[in-house]
């Protein structure tokens, strides 16, 4: 990682990743705990995460086609510019009133959403285009120690901040640092490579056949690395349950939220320093199951011992498994997937990702309201592994092919 290190863009790039995620990442820590205090705050948290989701799910194939068609970097300068505007806009509005109000809350949830969806795919299929294929691994390792990191801070920040801090002053720093970020961003090199003639003229829905037809041709590939986002579409149904289960099981309050964060955080990075140290020994499936199973641990914690302990060590297995078996399937698409088509193989997986978080997060709604979290968090075990199952079932097609791929 020295190397990589090294390069200016790398450095760049993770500058303004950090402080970019940074900002997001303390104000989707402090949203949900603002908003389940409030008289039925949990079922308008949920239900405006479903509401995103759908939202977002019909954006997904029309941002796909256009993120193959235009350029990466202003996709990425554009989410940012996004959430400046957002933030800084719901920020002023709360000071000049001097009170949040409930939609203003949900507004500032969605936008945080809608910049998580603009931004990543875009990184993805810019890292992939700008560095050569013998750097994957490790980049795709130091990015998630990266951005881990990020999060670990805004885990701490977001707890000493919620009880203590006006939110409209959290947020004009939020604002401020996806300004940073978009200028750090604004100063790296990039040429659209990947950008053909006619292919600018042609249908969102058409263009992502693209991406589902090469998908259509290699199932089981397709089965592995849907199989392996389970843990992710846990961890997103899990972020709905995490400050209702401190709240209403532990009964505690938003330090130990705050601090949970940072544990999970503290697992992802671990799995960026270790992800590619294994991959370089063994086989990207063996390290994706192995972490997923290291999840489906987290989980049964979760649901079985609901103390603070084990709600800590949950969270450093839950980030681990997650976080280690994303390393893997970054690694496999990174290698396999041609640059041309990865923005609309990218939105494909996410379409699916959409509509499963969706039914996760409508089944965790239904057994909060009747039962407990601790109980949703049992069928969260349920659910991966189930894909844990069929992930090892198709994991010969996951073995990385040479020369599949044009850098």
């Amino acid at each position: 990682m020295k190397a990589l290190l090294g390069d200016f863009r790398i450095r760049r790039l993770l500058l303004a990743n950090i402080t970019g995620s940074i900002g997001s990442g303390v104000t989707i820590i402090a949203i949900p705990w603002l908003l389940v205090q409030r008289p039925g705050g949990d079922r308008l948290y949920g239900l405006v995460t479903i509401a995103s989701t759908i939202a977002l799910f019909a954006l997904m194939p029309y941002y796909g086609a256009w993120l193959d068609r235009h350029s990466r970097k202003a996709a990425l300068l554009f989410g940012e510019a996004f959430g400046a505007t957002t933030t800084f806009t719901m920020a002023t509005w709360i000071a000049l009133n001097g009170y949040a109000a409930t939609w203003q809350l949900l507004v500032l949830y969605f936008g945080g959403m809608l910049y998580y969806t603009l931004h990543f795919p875009a990184k993805f299929a810019f890292i992939q285009q700008i560095f050569e294929r013998r750097q994957y691994q490790q980049l795709v390792g130091l990015m998630e120690i990266q951005g881990q990191t990020a999060s670990m801070l805004a885990g701490g920040l977001a707890s000493m901040l919620i009880d203590r801090v006006p939110l409209h002053l959290i947020l004009f720093a939020d604002a401020a640092t996806y300004v940073l970020s978009f200028f750090v961003q604004r100063t790296l090199p990039y040429q659209a490579t990947h950008v053909a003639v006619g292919q600018l003229k042609e249908n969102a829905w058409r263009s992502l056949g693209v991406g589902l037809n090469w998908l259509r041709q290699r199932p089981q590939f397709a089965i592995f690395i849907l199989c392996t986002m389970a843990p992710f579409v846990a961890v997103m149904t899990g972020n709905y349950l995490f400050p209702i289960y401190v709240q209403k099981i532990l009964q505690t309050s938003a330090v130990v939220y705050g601090r949970g964060e940072m544990v999970f955080a503290l697992g992802a990075i671990l799995a960026g320093f270790i992800g590619p140290r294994l991959m370089a020994r063994y086989t990207i499936p063996t390290i994706a199951l192995a972490m997923m199973a290291l999840f489906i641990g987290g989980l049964i914690l979760l649901g079985a011992l609901p103390t603070i302990p084990t709600f800590y060590l949950a969270l450093l297995l839950l980030g681990l498994g997650n976080a280690g078996s994303r390393v893997a399937r970054a690694s496999l698409l990174m290698h396999e997937v041609p640059n041309a088509i990865m923005g609309r193989v990218n939105v494909a997986f996410a379409g699916v990702d959409r509509l499963l978080r969706t039914l996760m997060q409508f089944s965790a709604i239904y057994i909060v309201a009747r039962a407990d979290a601790s109980w949703a968090f049992i069928g969260l075990v349920v659910f991966v592994g189930i894909a844990l199952i069929f992930a090892f079932r198709s994991r010969l097609a996951a073995l990385p092919s040479e020369g599949s791929v044009l850098p």
